[in-house]
């Protein structure tokens, strides 16, 4: 049995200085960039990015030293002593609140599948779920990053608008894999304070939002600047070629709402 078991995580997080533990919980192109560059300008946050997608390396994300081997060994043999010990490790007294990215199929394989566990059974752990109204749009979005292998914007100049064909197979799997995601997510943290946030509303309503997501981690209310911003903003029917035939085809299916909904436009984040 190792220390970490005998002692609990309870009695290991004690030795902690007081901030608060969170995850950005999601799936790629949900504005997790977004809300994380949002969130990391604050001086008293910390948050890393997709620290337990890849089994051979720490994505500690932009401004964090490279790994190295002792922290890289601990990750492969115990993720969550790491986690503890390397993520969630004693903070500069002015840091209020810690959290990372996870989406909803980091860590499926051992031993990093104990990281989940070990999450649901940490009554203060706090889970900012973010979802995306439109599926539609999260799996263009996806495909078209994919093909530009373009992640993040810098920049809140518009983009040039580009045009993809859709696999309609495709796009179902995306819809109802999205879907149950979402809800394996709320049943998994069902004891846990969890935050709803739409990528929609973020768009539209940053600045509320952001007040709701700063209260939610227990900090004061401050103005955040964005240092990634939404990509894609043209009208679907415009990107994806065989939008009309897509339209047709999921008429009258639960997913049809996604070819009526339009872009958010994003409020102005230049002041």
């Amino acid at each position: 049995m190792s220390y970490l078991e005998k002692i609990g995580p309870r009695a290991w997080l004690r030795r902690n200085r007081d901030f608060t533990r969170f995850v950005l919980l999601g799936r790629s192109r949900t504005g997790s960039n977004l809300i994380r560059g949002l969130l990391s300008s604050r001086q008293d946050v910390r948050l890393y990015g997709e620290i337990f997608k890849n089994p051979d390396s720490i994505e500690w994300g932009f401004d964090h030293p490279c790994n190295d081997k002792r922290q890289l060994d601990l990750y492969r043999r115990d993720p969550v002593r790491f986690l503890l010990s390397e993520v969630w490790r004693a903070q500069p007294g002015g840091v209020r609140a810690v959290g990372f990215k996870l989406f909803y199929y980091h860590a499926q394989t051992s031993p990093r599948i104990k990281i989940w566990q070990m999450l649901r059974g940490l009554p203060e752990l706090r889970v900012i779920h973010l979802t995306r109204r439109n599926i539609l749009r999260t799996h263009l979005s996806r495909v078209l990053a994919a093909r530009s292998d373009r992640w993040i914007s810098t920049t809140a100049e518009p983009e040039t608008a580009a045009t993809v064909m859709l696999d309609e197979t495709e796009c179902l799997e995306a819809f109802i894999q999205t879907r149950a995601w979402e809800d394996e997510a709320r049943e998994t943290f069902r004891n846990q304070r969890i935050l709803e946030v739409q990528y929609e509303e973020l768009v539209s309503r940053q600045s509320e939002v952001m007040a709701e997501v700063q209260t939610f981690l227990g900090l004061e209310v401050q103005e955040l600047r964005a240092q990634s911003y939404p990509q894609s903003r043209w009208p679907l029917h415009q990107v994806i070629v065989n939008y009309a035939e897509l339209e047709r085809r999921f008429r009258g299916t639960p997913w049809e709402s996604f070819f009526e909904e339009s872009s958010p436009q994003p409020e102005d984040t230049s002041l």
